[in-house]
């Protein structure tokens, strides 16, 4: 009862601003494509920036990026469409594999070039490529990084993935691309979870392909932490992360919605939920974007990580146009 109190007034704060930026893309709808998602960050990060948030909401923000965004994808998985994803083919496996390890390539690089420490251009290329702060958080401790260095790694990809989502929802409205190459570019290139999905919603039939893609980069998170583990602990007693279950739950989901068991009823009422929960994660990711901290905290790693994303943003996209036709 004391944990529901406390998160209690976190959760009607982010449903009621969820609330105001439904209400917000029903009105500028007919002058502006503009998702409920995207709307939701951008007040988000105005509130966080502006007016602050009171220590009493905290809870419940962080509850709900935490929680309630994996519960969403999980809800979301009744609506995966199978046929979809068996037409992509085992290339966009394949390509998810290269980017995760390429990334690693580049971000060494990178660092050497800006003289940033190893182990924090490595969080940074952790985050870039798997699935943002929780992939960050996840590895810290495989690498022995320092908690200082996870906190700015944190920071700086949760900016950078806010600005990717604005960025990538302006791009699909003007892009060649069709739903399912946006789909599969949003999946592969941006940092975190809530970012792919946000800015896969954009175009309604790119979402489900989006989170289908990143959700293969999240399985990615135990054997890169294995390998990172062995390679900045010599002894060969480095830690890895633990398996997201929440992942091995959505494609569950997605099985059993398949087998026509369920009335349409209740998968319609899962789905709703799912867009709901996803949106107050989305808001609760804006929310703890704090322009501020990030500008103090270090502008070699912001450089280090905007230079990172913009080479991971442009290849991918123009790979995936000229090269998966769908």
């Amino acid at each position: 009862m004391n944990n529901i109190k406390k998160y209690m007034p976190g959760l009607i704060f982010v449903f009621i601003i969820g609330w105001v930026s439904k209400l917000l893309n029903e009105r500028i709808s007919p002058i502006m494509q503009l998702e409920s998602l995207t709307i939701g960050i951008i007040l988000g990060m105005i509130i966080k920036n502006t007016l602050g948030i009171k220590e009493s909401f905290q809870s419940g923000v962080k509850f709900s990026l935490k929680k309630l965004l994996k519960v969403g994808i999980v809800f979301l998985g009744f609506k995966l469409n199978f046929s979809a994803i068996a037409n992509l083919g085992p290339r966009v496996l394949l390509m998810v594999v290269i980017f995760v390890f390429g990334t690693f390539i580049l971000v060494n690089l990178l660092g050497k070039a800006f003289k940033i420490d190893p182990k924090l251009a490595t969080l940074i290329g952790v985050g870039s490529s798997i699935c943002g702060a929780s992939a960050i958080v996840a590895v810290t401790p495989c690498i022995d990084a320092k908690e200082e260095d996870s906190v700015l790694a944190v920071s700086v990809i949760s900016f950078l993935g806010a600005i990717g989502v604005l960025s990538y929802s302006a791009v699909a409205v003007i892009s060649p691309m069709t739903d399912i190459q946006y789909g599969i570019w949003s999946g592969i290139s941006l940092q975190g979870v809530a970012h792919a999905l946000a800015a896969a919603f954009a175009r309604e039939g790119a979402g489900e392909i989006g989170t289908f893609v990143k959700m293969a980069r999240v399985l990615m998170l135990v054997p890169v932490s294995i390998i990172l583990g062995f390679i900045f602990n010599k002894s060969g007693t480095g830690k890895r992360a633990s398996f997201p279950m929440y992942v091995l739950y959505f494609i569950m989901a997605g099985i059993l919605a398949s087998t026509g068991i369920l009335p349409e009823i209740l998968i319609q009422f899962f789905t709703e939920l799912s867009s709901w929960f996803i949106l107050i994660a989305m808001i609760a990711m804006g929310l703890m974007v704090d322009f501020k901290d990030i500008k103090d905290k270090g502008i070699k790693v912001i450089l280090l990580g905007c230079v990172l994303f913009s080479v991971l943003s442009v290849s991918t996209y123009f790979i995936i146009l000229r090269f998966f036709l769908y």
